[in-house]
């Protein structure tokens, strides 16, 4: 295999569900607090996080490890019908969260399996270390305060005990199932969360085209459903969400690439429960785009990416821009130091 479709191989950790975490702050600890559920439930999964070629196949097997870095902010909030509002409800507010994301991926690649039409079998492990601080400015109708808040921890873990990867010479196809366990700390009212408080169970199907030889051009299009359980603590279930996500990654030599990608997120389905209060019919939206560069440091060993994206189409959401910084460590170069050390004791 040329260095070229080597270096094209890499996966993705799901961090969006702490994103959400971070953006739904707000509703959780401060607005929605005396034990109410809050009407942002915005799922588990966000669009443009992973890199454009995160789900192309590998090319070989062994294990990988990614480290996700992401510096989120957000100060501004879009009601039901996509306009900019300085309040919620009934509640004038200004709204100004950041956060910090570190998520660290372990992904199992098998060699290839011949009676699944020579696909490889990919398991994802992606626990998440969590921080959010906001400022929210509250109206005169609850007295004009200034209230401060903070969060940090475990989040909630993303498992994908189910995914397979095909490739050809034009085409990878990567498709499977994923879950995100409600391990992060979570009570309905809470000023402290650090998770959703609900399951998330996505399918998606990624597929890439190749148009240009050594697969220097990659043409990303995938979509995913995702629906969810019940919250841990209140009748309430998150309707369900359809999302498209698409990109373009162009290798301009053999170690340094650019991207560019985007997506959208769509609730199809209403939220359901004795505890839901809010007008169901009013789904939430938003789309999301952003570009980035990576280098391999070390060829087919140590990747590293930069990127930024920004949120807009927003229905019923915060609008959140993300600089992130994405570290890749393919361990195949250990076992195969490690077969040349036997060899040389031999």
């Amino acid at each position: 295999m040329n260095h070229m479709s080597n270096i094209s191989k890499k996966y993705s950790a799901k961090v969006s569900n702490a994103i959400f975490v971070l953006l739904s702050f707000l509703f959780t600890g401060i607005i929605f607090a005396q034990g109410t559920v809050s009407p942002v439930l915005s799922g588990g999964y966000l669009p443009g996080i992973m890199g454009v070629r995160d789900y192309a196949n590998p090319g070989t097997d062994g294990l990988f490890v990614l480290d996700y870095n992401i510096f989120l902010n957000s100060d501004s909030y879009y009601d039901r019908n996509g306009d900019k509002s300085n309040s919620i409800g009934n509640i004038p507010i200004e709204v100004d969260i950041s956060g910090y994301i570190n998520s660290l991926m372990f992904t199992y690649a098998s060699p290839k399996l011949a009676f699944l039409g020579n696909a490889q079998y990919l398991f994802i492990a992606a626990p998440n270390y969590t921080t959010a601080n906001l400022g929210v400015g509250l109206g005169e109708l609850v007295g004009g305060k200034t209230i401060s808040g903070g969060a940090a921890g475990f989040g909630d873990l993303t498992l994908s005990p189910l995914m397979l990867s095909w490739t050809s010479e034009k085409l990878d196809v990567t498709a499977g199932y994923l879950f995100v366990a409600p391990t992060g700390k979570y009570e309905t009212g809470a000023s402290d969360n650090v998770g959703l408080g609900y399951w998330s169970h996505v399918v998606q199907a990624a597929t890439y085209y190749y148009p240009l030889p050594q697969k220097a051009t990659a043409i990303l299009v995938m979509p995913s459903f995702e629906w969810h359980g019940n919250l841990k603590d209140a009748n309430v279930k998150p309707g369900s969400r359809f999302i498209l996500e698409y990109g373009i990654s162009q290798y301009l030599s053999e170690k340094f690439e650019i991207t560019l990608q985007g997506g959208h997120a769509w609730q199809v389905g209403e939220d359901a429960g004795a505890a839901v209060y809010w007008d169901t019919r009013i789904k939430d939206q938003m789309s999301i785009f952003g570009g980035g560069i990576g280098y391999w440091l070390i060829p087919n060993v140590f990747y590293g990416n930069v990127k930024y994206s920004t949120t807009y189409n927003n229905k019923q959401h915060f609008k959140a821009n993300a600089f992130q910084v994405e570290l890749l460590l393919n361990t195949d170069f250990l076992r195969k130091n490690s077969k040349d050390q036997k060899k040389e004791n031999n």
